[in-house]
């Protein structure tokens, strides 16, 4: 039965099939097929400018994103190929098309909402890692520039939520950190 669901292929002309988000490289794409329609494309992708081992998946037909697993750890490749196909077998959305690149200021807002999801509860402060936004760049379709420049802004307009500090043992560059909420009184 779930062989049945990839036997078509798109049409070579399809822009869908090979669009790549800016700030990105996609490793594989997943499709479905939803009867006579064609069903959402599934990327497997990691940051363009990134060396890590870090993947997410992500659907152009709904909301699923993911860059991390049950127990929190960034996904490797293989790990991101599974979701993102168990995902196209299941999902029952539709080709939607290419997502609309978003205007600057709500990508400010994805990338100020993806911090505040990572700030931290306790009393250190969270050291924010570009892999961090990951699962975002879908949504973002901006690279590396763009995200340190907006946390370059964030920090120096509220520096209770995001400080910039030089990187450790003197390298060039800066490391951010997400301070924890002030103490409630």
């Amino acid at each position: 039965m779930l062989s049945s669901l990839f036997t078509r292929r798109p049409a070579a002309s399809d822009p869908d099939l090979f669009w790549t988000p800016p700030g990105t490289t996609v490793v594989q794409r997943y499709r479905n097929t939803l009867g006579p329609l064609e069903g959402a494309i599934v990327l497997v992708y990691t940051s363009a400018s990134d060396r890590s081992s870090a993947y997410a998946a992500a659907c152009l037909g709904c909301t699923y994103r993911a860059a991390r697993n049950d127990h929190r750890a960034r996904l490797g490749e293989a790990e991101a190929a599974d979701l993102a196909n168990t995902h196209a077998a299941h999902c029952r959305a539709i080709n939607r098309g290419l997502p609309a690149i978003s205007d600057d200021d709500t990508a400010v807002k994805i990338v100020r909402n993806r911090l505040g999801k990572l700030r931290p509860y306790g009393p250190s402060a969270y050291p924010v890692r570009l892999t961090d936004f990951l699962e975002d760049r879908v949504d973002l379709q901006r690279d590396d520039d763009f995200i340190k420049q907006a946390m370059f802004e964030i920090a120096r307009t509220d520096r209770s939520f995001l400080k910039a500090a030089p990187a450790y043992s003197g390298d060039t560059g800066t490391r951010f950190l997400l301070q924890p909420p002030p103490p409630r009184k």
